[in-house]
């Protein structure tokens, strides 16, 4: 006695106002109950609108009655969430169609396999598995074969090959040979009967007689009921082992692959993504390379100031009346003391500054700047820009110790008093009517031949405390600080006294620090001392400004490009209804859907990052030309413009991919 596997009782299946796509108040199925037995090969006919595709989709588990049971194997079906009906048609169902509902995207190797995706099967074994169903159905060389490349016959071969790669117990077939000729559907019945013959239930659905004629058992209905059964079944025994619903889900290596299935077969639809996706991300891009490029040349004209240096300073009221200040006292003394007593110092750089009549020869030039300086260092120090010797040599410290009467000179003043490009070493000029020994030639100031708008080389741009412009003209006369302290400066206050630290961070406690000492060598509370690195904080609070700003521009870029993506997705969704109805068929559940569309979303949007950022750093050049601003790019652009594709792609397909999971399967397979 053949045991039952599938049981309908009292099934009734009404289409009301929540079924949009369907008539409003029509009954398609009546009452109608049936056994069905294993390894039946049973036909179920009747007229069009007789609801043969109805009981289909229901014992297909594709839809749900309006009232009545359905048990498979002793299981009540219904009483099963969506995950559990996704399970059932996984495990024990497999559908073959007039249409074949092969996807384009996949070679027949892959359609066969394409179930084995929704369970916890190796990959190798699922090939594997595919391979010899392929083999089975004569299908092995065209195994890697698109659809399109098939004829209507091999087309169902691979779709019965596909409803049996899980195993399914019930081979569920709606008119398979409808769309064959004669031969061929010969062929795919004989293949069915044999399926029967091996312990398969085989359900056909069809309105040809000649195909009814096959099977073993015909079952007509009429007006949705059943008025007629060649072998009925009511008294047979229901004792299979129910259907145990494994864990399963879509990996995500097979999503992936999916992924790269649908990219290439989704033609405009993925360009258009692909394209918006990098216009934004390149929008991105520039825009965060235009602000690095800004930082860098502030960070560059801060640096050539002088970011470590403190300068020390201080002014005292003479006479309130008339606002007369002057300047307190920093001497030598200071400058030793600061060097020793206080940990965070590099260096110590004292200098005397007066302007005075430098002679050679008949020539007088007038006001020219004279420094002594205490260290060979220092020329590069006060402006932090190196500044080599043309001929000669500079001063050393030695110089100093022996109150040498030495100079090194500028370009521009070796040009004035003896000559365009005579060699001046060994020269003598006259200072305040001492003669001093010119022992090396400067080369032209970076500052003057650098390049960038913050050069200054006009007089109204100077400090008036140490002059720039006169660096920048190179008429400045350098001598050893002893020999200028003594010998020509009527003062013994220094004109600058600049300190360089060594740990940038700690620049205000070592400025405290000089301030104290100063305070115990003079008793003046007015000493001051000025912190570049101040200017350094105030670059990157407006880094951090111009950073937001283009960051919120980025945003929109983003948000621009991500509202396409969505748009084109949704789209996408309409279009690709019936595939949607071929995974939910062949076992996917509502999250393998969503997680489908998002790996695509992911991979579409990586790619059009990718392509973004490419062309960001190969644009660069132009960009910065066509701005008239610095362009730079960090290697930290290309993670975070990918990370950002992606973001926006799995942020605006969310709702694609949720409307995608959210199709009926019955709707979406009948989708032309």
């Amino acid at each position: 006695m053949q045991r039952v596997l599938i049981e309908l009782r009292a099934v009734t299946r009404v289409y009301s106002g929540e079924d949009a796509e369907e008539a409003v108040g029509v009954t398609a199925l009546d009452d109608v109950s049936l056994q069905i037995g294993s390894g039946e090969f049973i036909c179920i006919t009747g007229p069009s609108g007789s609801g043969k595709s109805t009981l289909m989709n229901i014992i297909g588990c594709l839809d749900r009655p309006t009232q009545g049971e359905y048990r498979f194997a002793g299981a009540e079906v219904f009483q099963l969430d969506d995950d559990g009906l996704a399970a059932l048609r996984r495990d024990e169902l497999g559908f073959v169609f007039q249409a074949y509902n092969l996807l384009e995207s996949l070679t027949a190797l892959g359609n066969v396999e394409l179930p084995a995706t929704y369970t916890t099967a190796e990959p190798k074994d699922s090939r594997d598995r595919a391979e010899e169903l392929l083999h089975t159905f004569g299908m092995q060389e065209r195994r890697n074969h698109r659809p399109g490349q098939l004829s209507g016959g091999e087309q169902q071969r691979v779709a019965i090959a596909r409803s049996l790669m899980n195993g399914a117990r019930v081979i569920l077939c709606d008119e398979p040979t409808g769309a064959l000729d004669t031969a061929q559907g010969d062929e795919v019945l004989a293949l069915l009967e044999d399926l029967a013959t091996q312990g398969h239930t085989v359900i056909i659905i069809s309105h040809n007689k000649e195909v009814a004629a096959r099977a073993h058992r015909i079952v007509e209905l009429h007006d949705g009921r059943v008025v007629s059964d060649s072998a009925s079944l009511t008294a047979m025994n229901a004792t299979l082992e129910p259907p145990q619903a494994l864990v399963g889900g879509m990996p995500w290596l097979s999503a992936l692959r999916s992924g790269f299935g649908a990219l290439r077969t989704g033609g405009l639809r993925s360009a258009l993504m692909i394209f918006t996706v990098a216009l934004g991300i390149w929008s991105v891009v520039a825009l965060l390379g235009l602000v690095e490029g800004a930082n860098r040349e502030a960070s560059s004209i801060l640096e050539r100031m002088g970011a470590n240096r403190l300068s020390v300073g201080g002014m005292e009221m003479v006479d309130p009346s008339i606002w007369l200040r002057r300047s307190l006292p920093r001497t030598l003394e200071d400058a030793q003391a600061i060097r020793q007593q206080i940990a965070n110092v590099q260096s110590v750089v004292p200098s005397m500054v007066e302007q005075l009549p430098v002679r050679a020869g008949s020539k007088q030039l007038d006001d020219l700047f004279v420094r002594a300086m205490l260290e060979p260092e220092a020329r590069t120090q006060v402006q932090n820009l190196p500044w080599p010797v043309d001929h000669g040599t500079f001063l050393t410290p030695r110089d100093s110790d022996e109150l040498a009467r030495v100079a090194v000179i500028g370009p521009k003043l070796r040009d004035q008093l003896f000559g365009p490009g005579v060699d001046a070493v060994g020269e003598h000029i006259e200072i305040k009517g001492l003669q001093f020994l010119v022992k090396g030639v400067l080369t032209p100031h970076p500052r003057l031949y650098g390049e960038g708008e913050y050069f200054v080389t006009d007089r109204e741009s100077a400090s008036s405390e140490l002059p720039y412009y006169s660096f920048a003209e190179g008429l400045d006369v350098f001598i050893p600080f002893r020999t200028g302290a003594e010998l020509l400066f009527s003062s013994e206050n220094l004109t600058r006294l600049d300190v360089f630290v060594a740990d940038l961070s700690r620049s205000d406690e070592t400025a405290a620090e000089i301030r104290d000492l100063m305070f115990r060598h003079h008793g003046h509370a007015g000493y001051t001392v000025e912190n570049n690195a101040q200017a350094f904080a105030a670059n990157r609070e407006l880094s951090e400004t111009q950073a937001g700003i283009f960051a919120t521009l980025g945003g929109l870029a983003l948000l621009v490009a991500g509202l396409s993506i969505m748009a084109i997705m949704l789209a996408g969704v309409s279009q690709r209804r019936r595939e949607i109805g071929i995974r939910m068929a062949v076992g996917a559940r509502r999250r393998d859907i969503s997680v489908q569309f998002l790996v695509e979303a992911a991979l579409l949007t990586t790619f059009g990052g990718a392509g973004g950022t490419l062309l960001a750093f190969a644009s660069s050049p132009l960009l910065s030309q066509l701005s008239g601003a610095p362009v730079a790019m960090a290697p930290w652009f290309l993670p975070v413009a990918l990370g950002c594709a992606v973001m926006t792609g799995l942020l605006f397909g969310t709702l694609p991919a949720r409307r995608g999971a959210r199709l009926d399967p019955v709707h979406a397979l009948a989708e032309e």
